[in-house]
């Protein structure tokens, strides 16, 4: 029992620095407080539109977005919705992406059988497999026959439909179970999905040069900021500066390295693009 337990506790085991230092924190960190109703109506004009975008991206960037309105800011930091649009232009937006979203699944369920065996042996065997062991302690996942997991296996499915050329790979059930999870709507939720995709080039094509490319960046920024660190890998040989233990940092974006309220901060902050590209 001893065994299983310490084996359980290794696994879970995490090294974390409980609190930064004031010199090592944006001037501006403590200037801005979650974005919550009341912020977000602020930003808003009488038509439904953010008014000043960059002043919007750069409160969420420092402060977060209260949960209660993450599914309604959401799908604006994944291009979903653009933020000169109206409350009335994103409602008739809606319709038809529900329409498009259909035309999608219907495509997906009227494969040829060949087809479909195609389909489950390149995508559909690998969801079925991922989606059932994603976020199942998260309460919206939770339980047998759950139908939220029922609609993140459609999304998936549907995915691999509409962008055959990326399909589906481990790590995907990861990013959209969160986003399904605050947007709730399944429709919404995919079309989120697309904008995540799209707009996040690293993770719309995990291949193993897409990888090698973030690792010479996260190596010249351990370079710059953490020589001692570096000097350290670099003495461990062509093993060290593979740094293998980072991989799953920059497949699921920290997901499983923190805890989720803080992973999805961090997400949230990626998201609102406010720093320049290259940081």
């Amino acid at each position: 029992t001893k065994q299983v337990t310490d084996e359980k506790t290794c696994m879970q085991f995490s090294i974390r620095r409980p609190k930064l230092p004031s010199s090592e924190t944006h001037p501006e960190e403590s200037m801005y407080r979650r974005l919550d109703v009341s912020a977000w109506l602020g930003h808003l004009n009488e038509l439904g539109q953010v008014e000043e975008e960059y002043k919007l991206r750069k409160a969420i960037f420092f402060g977060g977005i209260d949960v209660s309105i993450r599914g309604e800011v959401w799908p604006f930091l994944l291009r979903y919705y653009s933020h000169e649009s109206t409350s009335e232009e994103r409602e008739v937006l809606r319709v038809q992406k529900r329409k498009e979203y259909a035309e999608i699944q219907q495509k997906r369920l009227s494969m040829s059988p060949e087809e479909h065996r195609a389909f489950w042996r390149a995508v559909q065997f690998t969801v079925d497999k991922d989606v059932v062991r994603t976020d199942r302690s998260n309460q919206f996942f939770r339980g047998e026959g759950n139908p939220n997991v029922e609609s993140m296996r459609r999304i998936l499915l549907n995915y691999a439909v509409y962008n055959p050329a990326i399909g589906y790979s481990q790590g995907m059930s990861d990013l959209v179970a969160p986003i399904l999870a605050e947007v709730l709507d399944e429709s919404d939720t995919f079309w989120c999905f697309v904008g995540l995709m799209h707009n996040t080039i690293f993770v719309s094509s995990p291949r193993d040069e897409d990888m090698e490319k973030q690792l010479l960046y996260l190596r010249e920024l351990l370079r710059l900021t953490h020589q001692r660190f570096y000097q350290h890998l670099v003495s461990l040989g062509e093993d060290g500066l593979q740094m293998l233990f980072c991989h799953r940092w920059l497949l699921l974006c920290f997901k499983r390295e923190f805890p989720e309220a803080e992973a999805l901060r961090i997400w949230e902050a990626c998201w609102a693009h406010y720093q320049p590209g290259d940081i």
